[in-house]
């Protein structure tokens, strides 16, 4: 399957986020003229569980990058999250595209308040919401 339009791919600084695949990335203004950034990773063998469906573990870690990517800054301190909060709907299947879309609800200066939503083909597939905390060096 092709990788959808305006992703690229940039290995990660974590070596966790790299080990669960290729998960490229694209950052656009949404409609409501706030920034998003989206993630996709393409379900592989290794990540559905024994029916053929994406396992929950993937799809929580997509929801932590999800909501972590638009909170981090890469010229700023590091993040992490503190609190995940994930709503699954359905899951994604072998070969399709989980394509996950990230924004900032809020900032201060020490919490980012941030939300995603992920899709297979325009279908919704999660919700999630989380609080990262940043971590000050």
């Amino acid at each position: 399957m092709a990788i959808p339009e305006g992703y690229e791919y940039h290995a990660s600084p974590s070596a966790f986020v790299n080990h669960i695949g290729k998960i490229y990335h694209k950052r656009v203004t949404g409609a409501d003229g706030q920034p998003e950034v989206w993630s996709a990773l393409e379900i592989q063998e290794h990540h559905v569980n024994a029916w053929g469906l994406c396992h929950g573990a993937v799809m929580s870690s997509m929801a932590e990058v999800g909501t972590a990517a638009p909170a981090w800054d890469p010229d700023g301190p590091p993040i992490v999250a503190i609190e995940l909060s994930l709503q699954f709907i359905k899951a994604p299947k072998l070969g399709e595209w989980l394509e996950v879309c990230g924004t900032v609800s809020k900032r201060t200066r020490s919490l980012v308040f941030s939300r995603a939503s992920a899709y297979v083909a325009g279908d919704l597939v999660f919700t999630a919401s989380s609080i990262q905390k940043i971590i000050k060096t």
